[in-house]
């Protein structure tokens, strides 16, 4: 499955990414998986939130086949 990321995640880890997710994998399974494999973005992870097609869901959403990830991180300015 391919996800996208934006701002401080795809500066750290890159514009997309590939992950194993199975059928009945969950948003939050995708999220434990990246941060496995980039632990020095963990905490933008688990700060980000996650959107399937232009809407945000919680990490107990269900992937589909043909759903895409994406993980937007928290904005601050100034």
């Amino acid at each position: 499955m391919n996800i996208s990321l934006y701002g401080r995640l795809a500066e750290a880890i890159g514009r997309q990414v590939e992950v194993d997710a199975g059928t009945g994998c969950s948003v939050g399974e995708v999220r434990r998986r990246l941060v496995a494999r980039y632990p020095a973005a963990a905490k933008t992870l688990d700060g980000s939130r996650a959107f399937i097609a232009n809407s945000m869901v919680a990490d107990e959403r269900i992937l589909g086949k043909e759903d895409t990830v994406e993980f937007l991180p928290p904005v601050s300015g100034g």
